[in-house]
């Protein structure tokens, strides 16, 4: 017989559909007690649907889990995983800012407390003993809007840790999962949440830790998994593998596509300068943009890229920075969504339901808004020869709707994010700025989008694309630029402009880590 102790947690063939697409293949995952394990893997890997799956969120199509050797039976109601031993902190936290630390310690916690007789000055004294354990200086009746980013994630996970090890009687310390925590802190922070990590897992606690961070995976953990379209591509004692195997097993093969972009033609018109860009995440972030050229802004999750075509349409205030659309150069301090649409710039958010339409009004509603106050007067409207302008942006962006008329929440998510690109457009702007331009359309609609681009590049427009899908840049971009911690960390440009190039330059060692 043998002398290893069980699994603390263990899976063996996970595997979860969606309408005919497999999540997840076939997956297994071992945990053992006391262990920090990464969980690794490129966007759609099937990271989230394994965690939803332990959480109880999503029912497995086939598959087992046992803790601790006992086999648990799937789907988990949702609700019960901490019953489990299983608790989960997401890049949320998970929080409420307007409450104390101590109310957010105990919320839920229905296991051990009453809520009609909560003895308030003695929950608040294990409070105290709880964080002097785990070496926090932290004050139960502090609010927690008024704690440090990485106090607020050290209280999320001391709290869901705290769950769990009330199973302590049941014979296991239990499983935290921890969903990418890291990528809005800086690097001491980061280290200081490593502390606390290391301090859980000494008590028994075992960790499953998810980032997109190799450096941070090969700094913390003890194992990590990789996972790659669903399957589990290979476990990694993390102390004795080269970096290089773990990012060959993300990225895998380089995957062909065709590029619709043509090489870029160099223009003798000035460019587009942006200079000294700062906002919550980016920081001193300067770059220029060619008439007629597609730029792609993509990093890893936390990175600050998507932050870009919010601080220069003004609807995220800039910290700093200028925007030189010449002859004019703007305080992006002071720049309003207003002021950029008057100067040229159309800005296609990532949320099209709720940031780009107004899904209860009509199509023609929603193309003629940003018309008001320029051809056309609010106070005397031309309904017939508004709905003709709409019909005729319908049939020039290959907008499938019934009529003019129709709500735009009836269209699909293809047709709706075509929509809102025909009510910018027709405004002839300068400078396009896209946040995830084709996130959640079909193949089709996403081609005749990189059509369109490409002919706003022909009419001299230039385009900024911020997205996190390297395949998307790979076929539409001129020139890539790869952030990491809020700062620029690669270029790329012309025939270099691969998926597997964009994905090595995101995983790369980070000469923060690397100088440590």
């Amino acid at each position: 017989m043998s002398d290893l102790p069980a699994p603390r947690l263990a899976i063996r063939g996970l595997t979860k559909a969606f309408g005919g697409v497999r999540a997840l293949s076939r997956a297994d995952l071992t945990v053992m007690p006391g262990e920090i394990h990464g969980l690794l893997g490129k966007n759609g890997s099937g990271k989230s649907t394994l965690i939803k799956i332990l959480s109880g969120f999503h029912a497995p199509d086939e598959g087992s889990l046992s803790i601790d050797g006992q086999p648990i039976a799937l789907p988990i109601p949702l609700g019960k995983s901490e019953a489990h031993g299983l608790a989960f902190v997401h890049q949320n936290l998970g929080l409420l800012a307007d409450t104390s630390v101590l109310e957010n310690l105990i919320a839920g916690d229905y296991d051990r407390l009453n809520p009609w007789a909560i003895n308030w000055g003695a929950e608040a004294a294990r409070a105290r003993r709880l964080f002097a354990d785990h070496h926090l200086a932290l004050d139960p009746h502090a609010p927690v809007s008024a704690l440090s980013p990485v106090q607020r994630a050290q209280l999320a996970i001391v709290r869901a840790a705290d769950r769990v090890q009330v199973h302590r009687a049941h014979g296991f310390s239990g499983v935290l999962v921890l969903d990418e925590p890291t990528p809005f802190l800086p690097i001491e922070d980061v280290r200081l949440l490593f502390a606390t990590m290391r301090r859980l897992t000494a008590t028994g606690v075992s960790i499953i830790f998810v980032s997109h961070d190799i450096d941070e995976v090969m700094e913390i953990t003890d194992r990590a998994t990789v996972l790659r379209d669903g399957e589990v591509i290979g476990s990694f004692e993390t102390a004795s593998t080269d970096r290089a195997q773990i990012v060959a097993a993300i990225v895998g093969r380089s995957m062909t596509t065709e590029r619709v972009i043509g090489p870029y033609a160099a223009s003798a018109d000035p460019a587009i300068q942006i200079s000294a860009l700062s906002g919550q995440i980016v920081r001193d972030v300067s770059f220029t943009l060619r008439p007629g050229e597609i730029l792609g802004l993509t990093g890893l999750i936390g990175s600050g890229y998507d932050e870009i075509p919010y601080l220069l349409s003004g609807a995220t205030p800039a910290g700093q920075g200028q925007l030189s659309l010449p002859p004019v150069t703007h305080d992006l301090t002071r720049m309003t969504p207003s002021a950029a649409i008057a100067a040229g710039i159309a800005l296609i958010p990532a949320d099209r339901q709720r940031a780009g339409l107004a899904l209860d009004l009509s199509l023609t509603e929603n193309v003629t808004l940003p018309l008001l106050g320029r051809s056309h007067s609010a106070l005397m409207l031309n309904h017939r020869r508004l709905s003709d302008i709409t019909a005729s942006l319908m049939a020039r962006f290959a907008v499938k709707a019934d009529h003019p008329g129709q709500p735009a929440s009836e269209l699909s998510g293809g047709n709706q994010q075509k929509l809102v690109l025909g009510k910018w457009l027709q405004l002839g702007p300068r400078l396009v700025l896209l946040d995830e331009p084709t996130q959640g359309i079909d193949v089709g609609a996403r081609r005749e989008i990189y059509d369109r681009l490409v002919q706003l590049c022909r009419n001299g427009t230039s385009v900024i694309c911020a997205t996190s899908e390297f395949e998307q840049l790979e076929t539409i971009a001129h020139r890539v630029l790869v952030f990491d911690r809020g700062r620029i960390k690669a270029e790329l440009a012309g025939d270099d402009v691969t998926k597997s190039a964009i994905a090595h330059a995101c995983y790369q060692e980070n000469r923060t880590h690397a100088s440590d």
